[in-house]
């Protein structure tokens, strides 16, 4: 369904959830230190031509992924060594999650600040904007994450924090769950792993990566020592995280553990 003007949407959603929002903030536990972790093995960091390269998702191309820039509203295709080989300008506003769908062969891109789902063709048309029914207490405590369930059609929005929140959304984004984090300081990315069922979840400030049942309750946690992680992408044929720093512009290879 279109939507109105971001600003209108912005203020209704303002209006609507605000209440909300400090019902569901206090339900969320401040994280304490992870449950249990174990380090991940650093194999490569590859230099970004990106200016805050902020999410990571899997292509149309095998080894070769789709990232988003939060100042220049601009979508990226770059292989897996940072080499950028597409740029699609969508004129976007803080872009902070993309996913590629391949059963559809389209883009969802979130914008943060206005709680929106973008749907991009693969040559940067918008298709369609959703707007994401999210409480706001800060603007940039929005929307960081999308990951697509193809199994169950299902796409999951993490909220970065004030709440720290796992949405559960049908592919017209109406909402059909919301699960409460915990185990982190803030959530910034996710990647569905659909050869397993389990939804890996990064945060930026607690530099952690949690792989999660479909509730978003960790099963593993493994510490990663990126500062400003906010790309994820687990390759679990080839036993490779890619994940994505922000502040440098690097994208980091580390080894993926036996699990």
């Amino acid at each position: 369904m279109k939507k109105t003007h971001p600003l209108t949407a912005l203020i209704k959603t303002t209006i609507n959830t605000f209440a909300l929002s400090l019902l569901l903030a206090g339900c969320v536990e401040t994280h304490d230190g992870p449950l249990e972790y174990e380090s991940l093995e650093l194999l490569q960091t590859h230099d970004l031509d990106i200016t805050g390269p902020s999410a990571l998702s899997n292509s149309y191309l095998p080894g070769h992924f789709y990232t988003v820039c939060d100042t220049e509203g601009e979508i990226y295709l770059i292989n897996n060594t940072g080499q950028i080989l597409l740029t699609l300008p969508i004129d976007g506003d803080d872009l902070e999650g993309v996913e590629f769908v391949e059963e559809t062969q389209k883009l969802y891109v979130l914008e943060e600040k206005f709680r929106f789902a973008l749907k991009v063709s693969p040559d940067g048309t918008i298709l369609d904007t959703f707007e994401l029914d999210i409480p706001i207490q800060n603007l940039n405590d929005g929307p960081e994450g999308i990951a697509y369930n193809p199994h169950q059609k299902h796409f999951y929005v993490v909220n970065q924090r004030n709440p720290s929140i796992l949405y559960v959304y049908d592919t017209l984004f109406v909402e059909l769950a919301a699960h409460p984090l915990g185990f982190a300081d803030d959530y910034s990315s996710l990647h569905f792993a659909q050869e397993d069922n389990y939804l890996w979840i990064l945060s930026q400030k607690s530099k952690l990566l949690a792989r999660c049942n479909l509730e978003g309750e960790p099963n593993k946690i493994f510490q990663t020592n990126v500062p400003d992680g906010e790309g994820l992408v687990v390759d679990l044929e080839n036993q490779r995280i890619y994940i994505t720093c922000d502040d440098t512009s690097t994208l980091y290879v580390f080894k993926l553990p036996d699990i």
